[in-house]
């Protein structure tokens, strides 16, 4: 039984993110749409073309390696809630990927949901030697909830839930296929919104640490052709904020 404005889990998790796959596989669906832009049609790289298909072989081949979120690249500083990163649907499953500076202190996101809405949410850091003890907490911001304290100024009327990884000792390994990326999740969290209307998540490093983090929302898979067509674009962004090489 869900309580009013209560976190599925009581504790910090080390993840138990389930991968999803394509198509009909196991009964989850990757939904694919038309493109939009007549850019989406020009004609593909050989290598542009090979990873392509790669990507799709291994949808259907191994769905559990599926590409665990869609990316959202911003150059919006997104310090605040005024210019904060907008994401259209919290159900379908996206990832920001951001750096937290002196300058650059928090990662702000926005979104509306309906009533009674289940949000999923995720944060990790790239596996990466110095991060080993970087902890960066997140925070929902919205109508309704609970008034627990942050370091920085919250919209008017609005409450306030913090999700601190401090005290994960072991974080998850995730190794993400497509990108030859690996991750620690510090924590990953469900959350009931019983109010409709517009929300936040901030990341931020209640310690003033500086450092990489990712931090993800929803849960529904959904990739278009053009995000397919993306895809090597996307491969190289992501291995750099790794500070892998980019072949």
């Amino acid at each position: 039984m869900y309580h009013k404005f209560q976190s599925l889990s009581s504790r910090p998790s080390s993840g138990g993110r389930v991968m999803h796959t394509a198509g009909t596989h196991e009964g989850v669906k990757v939904y694919f749409h038309p493109f939009q832009t007549q850019d989406h049609t020009r004609k593909l790289s050989p290598l542009r073309l090979r990873l392509v298909l790669l990507f799709l072989w291994c949808i259907i081949s191994f769905p559990q390696h599926l590409l665990a979120h869609r990316p959202i690249f911003s150059e919006n500083a997104a310090t605040g809630p005024d210019i904060a990163i907008p994401i259209s649907d919290p159900d379908v499953s996206q990832v920001v990927y951001r750096e937290i500076t002196q300058e650059r202190p928090q990662v702000w996101l926005t979104f509306t949901v309906p009533k009674d809405f289940d949000l999923f949410i995720q944060i990790g850091v790239p596996k990466i030697d110095r991060l080993k003890t970087f902890r960066p907490s997140m925070v929902l911001i919205g109508p309704g909830l609970p008034n627990e304290a942050t370091p920085f100024q919250i919209p008017e009327g609005m409450g306030v839930l913090v999700f601190p990884t401090q005290e994960v000792e072991k974080p998850r390994v995730f190794h993400e296929h497509f990108t030859g990326t690996d991750s620690w999740i510090l924590r990953s969290e469900t959350v009931r919104l019983v109010n409709p209307g517009r929300y936040y998540l901030v990341a931020f490093s209640p310690e003033n640490q500086t450092g990489k983090l990712w931090l993800a929302i929803g849960r529904k898979e959904s990739f278009s052709l053009a995000d397919f067509i993306q895809f090597p674009a996307w491969r190289a962004r992501i291995r750099k904020f790794h500070e892998l090489n980019t072949k």
